[in-house]
């Protein structure tokens, strides 16, 4: 990973990872990937949030189309490392215990719209702007979206994004259930810091587990979610968390 693609901080307990190609409105390079990975994959354990966001004009424009067109033809085993490498962020970004916060300006395209969206809360400027334009390219999405997306907005819009490339506000992403907040633009990192100070008032471990539980849960029947949420519970009654908070509140 150089520097230049993507840059990691940390301070008071967040770790902050920006998408670092402004001159490209952030298109996603190899090493920005493989930062991304990396960097989720060996967050801090005292980590409150992890914030994705973009440099510059935009969040992110998607895949680097003009690299890739340089690359010249793919074949079967390099289109499906292709896949694979955006899609280890998108597992890299579930299995992360540290809840996620995307904070999304200017344009979220493509491979950009998949990572915003794939955030625990995503806090967006309310004039961004949202598009899967694969369809327009001849290719795909490929981080789960064909289920994401009927899941949480009803098949018939999730057609017209993935078919059409219909764009879509920060409003409206808020309004369709994609993100969990629209500011206006000016407000966008006093929101984000808000969410933060209000992660860092919960227990960190039961904010993983409900976050794993949510998660695992989408993909489960409701008797399994209710056995997983079970197993839960009792490690969380045995663990330190639970029992300092009842005697907080006992004390109230």
């Amino acid at each position: 990973m150089t520097a230049r693609d993507l840059i990691a901080e940390s301070a008071e307990g967040v770790l902050t990872l920006t998408l670092n190609r402004p001159e490209r409105l952030n298109a996603l390079s190899d090493d920005m990937l493989d930062g991304l990975v990396e960097q989720l994959r060996t967050v801090e354990q005292d980590t409150v949030a992890v914030i994705i966001r973009g440099a510059g004009r935009a969040f992110c424009s998607g895949h680097d189309l003009k690299h890739a067109a340089a690359q010249g033809p793919l074949n079967t085993v390099s289109a499906r490392a292709v896949a694979q490498r955006m899609q280890r962020v998108a597992h890299a970004m579930r299995e992360c215990r540290v809840p996620i916060i995307t904070q999304v300006h200017g344009y979220a395209i493509g491979g950009g719209a998949e990572i915003a969206l794939s955030g625990d809360i995503v806090i967006v400027d309310e004039e961004c702007v949202f598009q899967f334009t694969e369809a327009s390219v001849g290719r795909v999405v490929t981080n789960g979206f064909t289920n994401l997306l009927p899941r949480t907005v009803g098949p018939v819009r999730a057609k017209s994004l993935l078919l059409m490339g219909r764009p879509l506000s920060g409003a409206e992403a808020a309004s369709w259930g994609l993100a969990t907040e629209a500011v206006p633009g000016t407000g966008l990192e006093i929101a984000v810091n808000g969410a933060v100070q209000v992660l860092g008032e919960q227990s960190a471990w039961a904010v993983g587990a409900a976050k794993n539980l949510v998660n695992r849960g989408l993909q489960a029947s409701f008797e399994a979610t209710i056995d997983l949420e079970i197993g839960a519970a009792i490690e969380a009654e045995l663990g330190a968390d639970a029992e300092s908070g009842a005697q907080s509140f006992a004390r109230t």
